[in-house]
Formats: structure tokens, sequence, C-alpha cells
């Protein structure tokens, strides 16, 4: 027996947030260091909101909207702890039109949220938010 054949296939660093197998589940992650953030409070609100809507879609839909929710949620939350880079503003921009078109409802509650100045957002996701909303309306 070769050591390649018991050599582990994955090699995961950080188990608690890894997702690995046929039947893994990847969720919205915000850092546990985030709960005294209001900021990142209220994203996480927002995203268990859009996660329940995504329950009570069939499944086919739900596959198709998960993995852009995801990545939603993910890069809003970067730019929410500072990172606010050109790309990370256009692809969160990217990606809220991407969900407004797959899914009208979901991403304008996505997008309502982020661009409220009540949200308690960071400044930069409302403008990006803003600036989505404001370029839907233009292509009604």
């Amino acid at each position: 027996m070769s050591d390649q054949q018991n050599t582990p296939k994955y090699h995961v660093e950080r188990a608690e947030h890894s997702a690995i197998g046929d039947y893994a589940q990847v969720n919205n992650y915000f850092p546990p260091a985030a709960q005294s953030d209001a900021g990142m409070a209220e994203l996480r609100r927002l995203f268990e909101e859009v996660n329940r809507r995504l329950a009570g879609l069939e499944e086919a839909d739900r596959e198709l909207l998960k993995p852009v929710v995801q990545q939603t949620a993910a890069v809003a939350a970067e730019i929410q702890k500072g990172d606010d880079s050109p790309q990370k503003q256009s692809f969160l921009e990217k990606r809220l039109k991407a969900l407004y078109a797959m899914s009208k409802d979901i991403g304008e509650v996505v997008i309502a949220a982020l661009a409220s100045p009540a949200a308690g957002v960071a400044l930069t996701l409302q403008k990006i938010a803003q600036k989505a909303q404001a370029e839907l309306r233009q292509n009604r």
C-alpha cells in the first residue's frame, strides 16, 4: 500500500467553517467578532430574512439563487469590515443586479435594506446599493 492511498483527499485548516462533501451545506457566515458591531448584526439579520425567503422557493430556484446570495453576503461583510476596494464594490454591485434579475422580490429586499441609512451598514454598502437601485429603475 502506498503513502498516497493513506493521504486524506482534503485538508481543512479551520473545520468549524468548512463545507466539504456530497451533502455540504454552506451558510452565510459572519465572524463571531462581528456580533458586537451593529452594522454586521444588521447584515446578519438581513441575510437571515433572505434565507427564509429562499427556503420558501422551489428547490431548483433555491439552488440557483443560493450561491449568489452567499457571495453577496460574503462581499457585503468584507466591505462592512472596511475592505471597500473598487473590485469588491464592483463585485457587490454585480451580485445585487444578478439577484434582482434572478428573483425580483429577493433582490429588492437585499437592495432596499442595504440602501437604507437606517440599516446601520457602512456608507459604501449604501452607495453601492443605491447605485444598483437607480440603474434598475432606469431599466424598467
